[in-house]
């Protein structure tokens, strides 16, 4: 019997219980377990990689409330095999808070919703109240949440306050989980309450984090690593794991993982698309696929872009409109399959989010670009990089109608609209990026242009072709479409262009460019600041 699909399931409890099904990561908890020699463990990786699944996994495994009956959710796991690791299952008063969620546009609501969230987690804990050894004033803090009559330092002293009453009422240290830590401060910073966000969430992390005695041990997830900000400024026990050294290797689907989902569900495609796809992504020195993508490809039995179709992406597409202004280049050479090397740097700065640095790493860690064996960035896979060509689309400000109209009149070889509408489109786009006076500059944006042909061209940029090195090659992947070959020239004058056009049309037959290509179309195009020519040969 096929097991349910679980697409969008992170509660650990229903997954299993509900006979979803499960990738078995519960060696996680021995990892997180055997890790002692740190009291708080911030654990960041992309979203939808399987974090939160196991934030929920560890509760239902240490949590004291309930034992015998969650200790049933680890029969025949791998986790159960190891009686050492067994034995503290249901042993520990667990403090489990996700702020996945917090994503409001501006600072009262935000505060609102992280206050309902820690009323939540106390409402689980009411019987506190009733413990005859509970002093005064604790009891008072205790009720002024539950009853929603706490101020905001209140507010940031709570998740320490909860633990101190743990520790007391249960005599066992308990165990913080805290999901998705940084998303309310990514949403300050794109909807402008930035400051409030950061001060409140950082009082509430270092307090119940910091010399804090009532602690047993603290994990944490998210995407980013903000420490620029001094959200762990002096908390000495943090330890950081990663996906530069990932350690903890349970996040992402390994090749033999979506080997055995594919089977259960007698799925017949090829692992080469799958790999194509969802694969690539390098978590220290492991290669892993995407799980969102495999579930959802499962679900669907379609490859297409799955991932990153799940959220708005918003800061990512601050960084990109960042990069269309001062790092356009490395971002043409992504899609064209290439690798750009930048300093990495883990402790990202969202007020420096205009910084080139910093915006690839930015998308190093949220998932849009991995690193290869020479740890240069590169695009992980064919979802990602199609991604990035529909965003190129919008920086450029096309509609994308118009732009599809591109491809299409290349794709019916209808050559005299083609060189209509590229020569609205260049002007539009110069207007936009500023005029260059190097080839590389027109090279890259017709190179753009082009990207949204991928599934139906081979394109080559720069590379050795017969005797030279051809600008812009489209090669039919089926052997029906019309092939293409590019030259480009930049002309000193205005008056110059037919000429250069020409150039560029007799390079191509002076270099053989088309000597792999089955009656290829020579086009020719020469540019002059805002003035392009261009001239179509037939061979």
């Amino acid at each position: 019997m096929k097991k349910k699909i679980p697409i969008g399931i992170d509660d650990f409890d229903k997954l299993i219980r509900e006979n979803y099904y499960f990738v078995d990561k519960s060696l996680f908890l021995k990892e997180i377990i055997e890790t002692e020699s740190s009291e708080t463990i911030l654990l960041p990786r992309p979203r939808r990689f399987g974090k939160s699944l196991n934030m929920s996994m560890m509760k239902y495994f240490f949590i004291n409330k309930n034992a015998e009956k969650n200790r049933e959710l680890f029969k025949g796991l791998l986790i159960e095999k190891e009686e050492s690791v067994m034995e503290l299952q249901g042993k520990y008063p667990v403090i489990y808070i996700s702020f996945k969620d917090v994503k409001e546009l501006n600072w009262n609501k935000c505060f609102e919703k992280t206050k309902n969230l820690i009323q939540n987690v106390f409402s689980d804990y009411e019987y506190l109240l009733k413990d005859e050894n509970l002093s005064i004033v604790k009891k008072r803090k205790l009720e002024k949440i539950i009853l929603d009559e706490a101020n905001q330092s209140e507010y940031e002293e709570s998740l320490k306050l909860l633990s101190e009453l743990l520790y007391d009422y249960h005599g066992i240290k308990p165990i913080v989980l805290i999901d998705e830590y940084d998303q309310p401060i990514i949403a300050s910073h794109l909807n402008g309450y930035y400051k409030e966000g950061i001060s409140f969430f950082r009082n509430m992390y270092s307090a119940v984090l910091k010399d804090n005695v009532a602690l047993k041990k603290a994990v944490m997830t998210g995407i980013l690593r903000v420490a620029k900000e001094s959200i762990f400024s002096g908390l000495n026990n943090l330890w950081v794991d990663s996906l530069l050294n990932n350690k903890i290797n349970f996040f992402g689907l390994s090749e033999n993982e979506v080997k055995e989902m594919i089977n259960h569900y007698e799925i017949d495609y090829k692992m080469k698309d799958i790999k194509e796809w969802y694969n690539g992504y390098v978590f220290g020195k492991d290669l892993v696929y995407n799980p969102w993508s495999i579930i959802s490809f499962i679900k669907s039995e379609e490859l297409r872009p799955h991932w990153v179709n799940t959220s708005s992406n918003d800061l990512i597409k601050e960084s990109l409109s960042n990069i269309s202004k001062v790092d356009y280049n490395k971002l043409i050479d992504l899609a064209d399959q290439k690798s750009i090397n930048v300093i990495i740097e883990e402790n990202i700065s969202l007020e420096m989010i205009d910084n080139p640095e910093v915006i690839w790493n930015l998308m190093l860690f949220s998932g849009y670009l991995t690193l290869n064996n020479k740890k240069e960035l590169v695009f992980p896979n064919k979802e990602v990089r199609n991604f990035y060509t529909e965003q190129f689309k919008k920086l450029a400000g096309y509609n994308a109608n118009t732009f599809n109209s591109l491809l299409n009149y290349l794709i019916k070889k209808d050559l005299k609209n083609f060189k209509g509408l590229l020569g609205e489109l260049f002007l539009t786009a110069v207007s936009y990026y500023d005029v260059g006076k190097e080839e590389k500059y027109y090279h890259n944006l017709i190179l753009g242009f082009v990207f949204g042909l991928e599934d139906r061209y081979i394109i080559k940029s720069n590379r050795e072709y017969g005797t030279g090195r051809v600008d812009l090659l489209l090669k039919s992947k089926d052997g029906i479409l019309p092939n293409y070959i590019f030259e480009f020239k930049v002309s000193k004058k205005e008056e110059e262009l037919e000429k250069d056009a020409k150039k560029a049309l007799a390079q191509i037959k002076e270099k053989i460019y088309g000597i792999e290509l089955e009656k290829p179309v020579n086009i020719g195009i020469s540019f002059f600041k805002k003035k392009i020519k261009i001239l179509v040969e037939e061979d």
